[in-house]
């Protein structure tokens, strides 16, 4: 999926197709924002299921193993994930997204493009943990 929020225009970080990054067939996040002091992996979808999360989960740790690969330059990165979906979401997949957060990196959701943009400045604003 593309940048359904425009996002390389309303954001001050860079923003990459991750369809452009990944060449094989396995199944993958959308997008990836890399700002200075995090990364952040995006999924679009228009109703988050369990699938979804997996995901942007296994595209994290990709991310987190193969830095280069990614042009991630910088150890001192906090990593997060954010379901972006444009309907409401399943219960069991709100719980779902709760219990996989961890120390490793942050997972989340946004129901709109604003709430997306506004999320993911608060990330790049916030100092690190």
């Amino acid at each position: 999926m593309v940048d359904i929020c425009k996002l390389s225009d309303t954001i001050k970080c860079k923003v990459i197709n991750l369809d452009e990054v990944i060449t094989s067939s396995e199944k993958h996040a959308d997008l990836l924002v890399q700002c200075e002091k995090a990364v952040i992996v995006i999924e679009e979808t228009r109703k988050m299921k369990s699938t979804d999360i997996t995901q942007v989960i296994e595209t994290l740790n990709d991310v987190k193993r193969n830095k280069k690969k990614y042009d991630i330059k910088s150890e001192h990165q906090e990593f997060f994930g954010i379901i972006h979906s444009t309907k409401i979401a399943d219960p069991i997949s709100i719980k779902l997204l709760s219990t996989k957060t961890g120390k490793d990196f942050i997972l989340d959701k946004a129901n709109c493009c604003e709430d997306l943009v506004r999320k993911i400045t608060h990330i790049a604003l916030k100092p690190l943990r």
